[in-house]
């Protein structure tokens, strides 16, 4: 069996039957390989960026690890962004790059090039995945891919990367004398998970409150959460990535996050912290003010344990294993009731939700998402951009029956939300997906819009559209002296959506008022791809900042 045969099969052992990739010499070999499984269907992108981002996504709904596949020199570089992003949101994603011939990648001349789109792609990126290496023996070639996929997926999961020469995908290897990859010994057995303080601490709490992060879902731990949610009766927020794991929590806190959520954090008197790494956009340059209570930390990195409140209660561990130890203790506790504080954390949801609707011309972005709600099936999958659009959705989406929201969080990714739409929908295609998205993100992929009509796809693109890239023009505002350089209509304006609609044989709706939104329910129902545009005025708001709103003072409880 040739090497891009083997890794083919490989890829069939682990359930991956959807590659993402850009075609192209260094790597045709690998895909006439995978194509001629009959199990493995490879979607062409429009451009490498697309592709790993679809991956990633494709990962994140499938529950298996997602594959991204480029050929050397500028395709290799193109995953770049795709790659980083997945290694920070801790995604499982193996990305296999083509090289050039092994003689001229590995010859000591000095030369800056020997042959053509020949590059140290696996030096490049070893700053920014978990694992990666240029295969140079064709026998290594199941160890390395058992190595790989044992980084990807255990411990924290992340990027890992492949790069194999054209020439070691032809050689030819005899599979049954191939070097298997074995793990680390696992440690000795693990002393029993010492809870004490921690359960002690949510026995004595009068305003305790959980933090749900996308750690949660990441140790498969969702149902383990669930139960520890019912049992404790404990009100639970979450980070922009937990905002999909609970129905009844009160939305999610940080920069620009719910007020409600917010005032909890800061009025909490015990944290329980769930797979979340508390960054800068969750608790602020300053953690102090997003928070004075008492922490407990659960997080299976202990990197990320005691970085930002050095005096937390830090327990490393899989949290899914810690939340099956909690359940079982809470079986025979009794907890406080926290009806009263529950109570409080409502009314301040119910008080305080005008702070998101702030435009007063023209349309409310986050009004229209609300209207927009009830038109998600269950099970939809939501993907977001990044930018003012990516904090409209999740002000407003409220999670039920199973939905997903996808976010590039740690990275932050203009251009994440179209291919990300694409990799949930080819995961399961039954699903409902809709792709949110603000004109600057939709014109950095605006090129695979094409898939949508190549593949059917019938994804829809909310265009949230003020010609502008508003976040940056707010905070040019704010803090610039209204020096709109970049965002000024004469520098940057949004291409005319309808057209662009029509040259990518898509349907395409434009949305001026509210009333017009509530006449889109058959369009989210059908299986055709759409733009909608929703027309905002240029300086559409978005602040509703907590570090700066005055009701956070006003609150405070000091009983």
């Amino acid at each position: 069996m040739n090497v891009a045969a083997y890794v083919a099969q490989f890829l069939i052992s682990k359930n991956v039957h959807h590659v993402f990739g850009y075609q192209g010499g260094a790597i045709l070999k690998l895909v006439d390989e995978m194509i001629a499984t009959e199990q493995i269907s490879f979607v062409q992108h429009y451009h490498e960026q697309g592709a790993a981002f679809a991956a990633d996504a494709y990962s994140r709904i499938k529950g298996t690890i997602g594959v991204a596949i480029a050929t050397s020199g500028p395709g290799a570089t193109n995953l770049i962004t795709g790659i980083v992003n997945a290694q920070l949101d801790s995604i499982p994603t193996l990305f296999i790059t083509g090289q050039d011939y092994l003689a001229n990648i590995t010859a000591d001349n000095g030369a800056r090039q020997n042959g053509f789109q020949d590059l140290d792609i696996s030096t490049i990126v070893e700053s920014v995945t978990k694992y990666a290496v240029l295969v140079t023996d064709p026998a290594k070639i199941r160890y390395e891919l058992e190595c790989a996929y044992y980084h990807a997926t255990q411990g924290r999961p992340g990027a890992v990367l492949l790069d194999i020469p054209i020439d070691v995908q032809f050689a030819e290897v005899d599979v049954d004398k191939l070097e298997g990859f074995t793990p680390p010994q696992a440690q000795a057995a693990p002393e029993p998970m010492d809870l004490s303080e921690a359960m002690q601490a949510l026995q004595q709490a009068r305003r305790p409150l959980i933090l749900v992060g996308g750690g949660v879902r990441l140790s498969d731990a969702c149902a383990q959460l669930d139960e520890f949610v019912r049992l404790s009766g404990i009100p639970v927020i979450s980070t922009l990535n937990g905002l999909d794991l609970v129905e009844r929590g009160f939305g999610f806190a940080g920069l620009h996050g719910h007020t409600a959520a917010n005032l909890a954090a800061q009025n909490a008197d015990l944290l329980l912290v769930l797979g979340a790494r508390l960054g800068q956009r969750q608790v602020g340059k300053i953690p102090q003010k997003y928070t004075k209570a008492r922490i407990i930390h659960i997080d299976i990195d202990p990197l990320e344990l005691r970085r930002v409140f050095p005096q937390e209660i830090a327990i490393q561990a899989d949290l899914k294993v810690a939340l099956e130890v909690m359940n079982s203790l809470l079986a025979s506790l009794t907890l406080p009731d926290h009806s009263r504080w529950r109570n409080i954390i409502a009314n301040w949801t119910e008080k305080y939700h005008h702070n998101v609707l702030l435009n007063r011309e023209g349309l409310d972005p986050v009004s229209v998402v609300e209207k927009m709600m009830p038109f998600l099936q269950r099970g939809a999958v939501v993907t977001c951009d990044v930018g003012q659009n990516q904090m409209w959705v999740a002000q407003a989406f409220r999670v039920k029956e199973g939905q997903r929201l996808l976010n590039s969080v740690g990275l932050g990714s203009m251009g994440y939300s179209l291919p990300a739409a694409i990799g949930a929908k080819v995961a399961e295609s039954e699903r409902q997906v809709v792709a949110f998205m603000g004109d600057g993100g939709l014109q950095i992929n605006l090129q695979e819009l094409m898939l949508l009509r190549v593949r059917r796809l019938g994804i829809k693109c909310v265009v949230f559209n003020n010609n502008t890239l508003g976040m940056i023009r707010e905070v040019q505002l704010r803090y610039y002296k209204e020096n709109y350089y970049g965002t000024n209509p004469s520098e940057y304006g949004c291409v005319n959506l309808q057209l662009l609609a029509q040259a990518y044989g898509l349907g395409y709706r434009r949305i001026q008022t509210l009333d017009e939104v509530m006449a889109l329910e058959q369009v989210f129902a059908d299986s055709a791809p759409y733009i909608i545009e929703v027309g905002l005025v240029l300086d559409s708001k978005l602040t509703n900042r907590y570090d700066e709103a005055a009701c956070f003072e006003a609150e405070r409880l000091d009983d």
